[in-house]
Formats: structure tokens, sequence, C-alpha cells
């Protein structure tokens, strides 16, 4: 993979801002339809949220954890990840470490072991044994609304889902995950515990859109649950070298000053060293308010449509912690994810952290999984809990009072492990903010409530003529899966025609739309 600190032209077909998942993966397939493209990152390495660091010979997830299919499956569910790096030729180019649990979750007189196929099932059956036709009606509807989902063309509109043969989709549209839960659950706790990932999506099981629920959710049960080998930055550097291998143009430390707008349609951008490209499309993967605000603003961008975005609502930040320890955790039984609530009702949980309050904790420990991480003999240890933007004042002077609350908590998991840890840096919804340009440090993009998911969520297609969004802003939502999904779409939209592997096409068959701009 070639990294360049120039742009070898001055004119592209496609210019992608940013190289989070979603743009990276748009941007390769594009490359390899034979269109010239350039990605333009701000930061020194690829990847947004799914990019590592490395501190003291020690390599650090910045913010995934872990994914779902990684491997080729044989559920009927199909594993579009690996598809994916075949298609770009890179599948030799990162490996993934199977893990045997979805998750720890630790509730207040209960700690269960979730893992992922039939036995995600068995394991709450057996705590619940009255509820398990419930269960099982619920994970089958979940199962099958995943699925389509999966094979929703992009920018549909919400009004055609069931004339396009999805009618799932159109039943749930505006459910929560919460209300569906009711549907076919009795017993609270059971929804609770049905409830434990709610933090990938940003909001509770009450908030949260049923559509991006059941998707989530299925595709760890069904998939299974993987670690990037050498960390997640090995995936983001193999989509990558599927980029360039096919031709296109990676540009770092480089910003985009401005978008371009000629005759109501994209003409091209302008970069931080004041040099004009010319471009026809441009994919944004960056904050949508700052895409259409400040990159291009009035009138480029209708006035009526920058007050629609600004009338979205983004999704909470997060306060991290990353450290490593001497404590030999192998011999501890600690699980690769722990989800620790101090409370069984998730909306009390949520009201708090909305106050800057540390109710929960999610624990990674990927070393488990990896000892590669550490060169130091060391086990690392991530530790994150939601909070708004605005939970503080100055995260200036609040960062160390919020890393000592989770160092706190994570007693909890890991009794003692305060006087064994060497190495400590924490982050805020500041550091989010800074890193990425995110709105307010949004992690996940916009909300995941109903009104903000599925087909209702932010569409490819931008308000100029040649200007597509990709990302967790955009359709499908949130997550390493979906945004790489965003990223195909995105792909499609633009070239007006299937730009993905042929076997995933067999197995899913995607209904299109062709390309306008």
């Amino acid at each position: 993979m070639t990294i360049q600190i120039d742009a070898k032209r001055d004119s592209y077909d496609v210019v992608v801002i940013g190289s989070g998942l979603g743009g990276l993966t748009a941007a390769a397939l594009l490359a390899q339809t034979g269109r010239s493209v350039l990605v333009v990152e701000r930061h020194n390495r690829l990847g947004g949220y799914a990019h590592s660091f490395s501190r003291k010979r020690q390599v650090f997830d910045s913010a995934v954890h872990l994914i779902a299919g990684a491997e080729l499956s044989d559920t009927g569910h199909p594993s579009m990840l690996p598809l994916l790096l075949d298609s770009l030729g890179v599948a030799d180019r990162c490996a993934f470490h199977r893990l045997d649990l979805l998750y720890r979750a630790a509730f207040p007189g209960l700690t269960v072991d979730v893992p992922t196929g039939p036995d995600f099932l068995d394991v709450h059956a057996r705590l619940f044994p009255r509820e398990k036709l419930g269960l099982r009606r619920l994970q089958r509807l979940s199962t099958q609304l995943a699925r389509e989902v999966m094979r929703t063309p992009p920018d549909l509109p919400p009004g055609e889902l069931r004339a396009a043969g999805l009618p799932l989709s159109h039943e749930y549209r505006h459910r929560t995950a919460g209300s569906v839960f009711d549907d076919h659950l009795r017993d609270p706790r059971l929804k609770a515990l049905l409830g434990t990932l709610w933090p990938y999506l940003g909001v509770p099981p009450s908030k949260a859109g049923f559509d991006t629920w059941a998707p989530m959710l299925m595709n760890y049960v069904d998939l299974g649950v993987y670690y990037c080998a050498g960390s997640f930055q090995n995936l983001v550097n193999a989509i990558g070298s599927g980029l360039t291998d096919a031709g296109g143009e990676l540009l770092l430390k480089t910003t985009v000053r401005r978008i371009l707008v000629q005759d109501g349609r994209i003409g091209g951008v302008v970069l931080d060293n004041g040099q004009r490209i010319r471009a026809e499309t441009v994919i944004s993967n960056a904050d949508p308010v700052q895409t259409c605000a400040e990159l291009i603003g009035t009138p480029g961008v209708d006035t009526a449509y920058l007050r629609s975005l600004r009338a979205m609502r983004p999704s909470l930040s997060a306060a991290v912690a990353f450290l490593s320890t001497d404590m030999d955790l192998e011999q501890l039984d600690i699980a690769h994810e722990t989800f620790l609530y101090d409370e069984w009702d998730h909306d009390v949980v949520f009201q708090k952290m909305v106050k800057g309050e540390v109710p929960a904790l999610a624990v990674t420990v990927p070393t488990l999984s990896d000892p590669t991480l550490s060169r130091n003999a060391r086990h690392l240890v991530t530790l994150s809990t939601l909070l708004p933007y605005d939970a503080v004042e100055s995260w200036r002077d609040n960062k160390s009072r919020y890393e000592r609350l989770l160092l706190d908590k994570l007693e909890q998991v890991i009794p003692g492990i305060n006087d064994h840890i060497d190495f400590i840096e924490g982050g805020t919804p500041r550091t989010m903010e800074r890193y990425t340009l995110n709105l307010r440090g949004a992690i996940y993009g916009w909300e995941h409530s109903p009104e903000q998911s599925g087909t209702d969520r932010m569409p490819h297609r931008g308000p100029v003529d040649g200007l597509y969004f990709s990302g967790h802003w955009t359709q499908p939502g949130g997550g390493v899966l979906t945004v790489v999904s965003s990223g195909i779409q995105t792909a499609e939209l633009v070239a007006g025609h299937a730009v993905f592997a042929p076997d995933f096409q067999r197995v899913v068959p995607l209904r299109r739309y062709g390309s306008k701009g």
C-alpha cells in the first residue's frame, strides 16, 4: 500500500473525504471499476474510528472491539466481509481470531457468558425456561428482518419497502427493539439480558430502532465474532491496499478545505495546501453537517436542507481508557468483552449516562485473543462508557476524574487490577471530536432511533448532484459491517451497477437503482 503526501494529478473521477471504513470501501470498489480515485485523510493513519495506535510497544484499537462474520459462513446468512476482501484481492493481508464468547454480561446478582450460534438461544432459555417459545419467535423474526435489511437497495424510499418485497422492514420500520421485546417476552430481566449489547448502538432497546437492532445482534449470533490479528488497523490497511492495487491513491495528513460546486453540481475540492482538484463525484465519509455547512455552505446547499440536518440527533460520545497491566488475566477467567451494569433497567442506566454518570462499563481485553499486541508481556485493557459531549463544562479539567471513575468501576470486573497498571491513557468526547471532527464527538453518527434508522436514516445521495455520503451517518448505520455495507452501497450508486463480488450477488440478490449525478 502506497501512501502519498501530495496528489499526483489535478483531476480525478472520484474524491473521497475521510478514510473511515465506509469511504475506504467505496473508494476501493470504485477504483476496481477503472475510475481514478483519490482518498484524502487529515489524520496520519487510515481508518477513522477503526484505526489503532501504539504506545510503549503496545498496540491499542481506538474504538473497534470485535466484528461479526470474518469467515465464510454456512448458516445461510452470508458473510460479507471475507467476500469483500476476496473481491479486492487482499484476503491474505489480514487474519482473524475467532472468539468463543459474544460477551460476558454482568448485572446485579447475575453474570452470564453469552455465546454465538445455537447456544445463544439455549443460554437464555436455560435461565428463563418459561420464555423459550417467545425467545425462538423473537430470534426467528430478528433473523428474517436482518436478511431483509441486507437486501434492501440503497436509498430506497421508505414508502416503497412493501412494494420492494420487504414486508418486515415495512412493518417494523418505526418500532423500537424494546417494544418488539415486549411482544414476545415477559420477564424484565430476560429483556435486559437480551439488551446487553445496546452500547454498540448508543441507545437502549426502548430507544433503538428494531430494524437496526436485529441485524446488529443476528450478525454476531449467526456469523460468529472475531478479533483482527495485530489490531483492526490491519483490516483497514488491507482494504486500503485493495484501493492502491487498483490504481487508487491515498493522501494522508491532508485536509479538504472546500468542496467546489459549479452550475449546481460538484466540481471538485480544494486542499489545505491550496491545490484545486477537479472531480465530478465527491464522497464524504465525514460529518455531513461539516460537509454541507462548512465545506460547501450556501447557496451550494439549500438552507432548508441545512436546517433538516441540524434538526437530526447525533449519537452519544464516549469516555475511554487504554491501559496495560502485569496481571496474568488468562488465569483469572476474564472474557474478551464484558459489559458491566449497575442496574437491570437500561433506561435508568442511559439517563444516568446522559447526566454524566458512569453506571455501566465495557471492558475489552484483546490480548487474550492476540498476545502479540503487547511486546512487553503485558495484557492490554480498554475501558469505555457512553457520555454526552456536554456532560461537563471542560473535558480538559475532568479527563483525569473520568479515568478514575472508569478504573474504580473496573475493580468490579478485575479485582485488584488498579495496583497492577503500568500504563494508562484516556480519551473523552472532546478527544473524539478532535480526531474525527464528528459533531459533538458522536461515535455512531446519527442516533439509532427509529426515525433515524433503516430507510429513514440519511440517504447516500447528497443535496448536490455528484455529492454522496458514506459511513455511519448514512444508511444502514453504525458498526463495522454496517459501514462497510454503506461503502458498498455508495459505490454502487456512483457506478450505477453492481461493483461487488459475484458470489455475494448470488447469495443476496440486491435490487439496485441507477446512478444519479
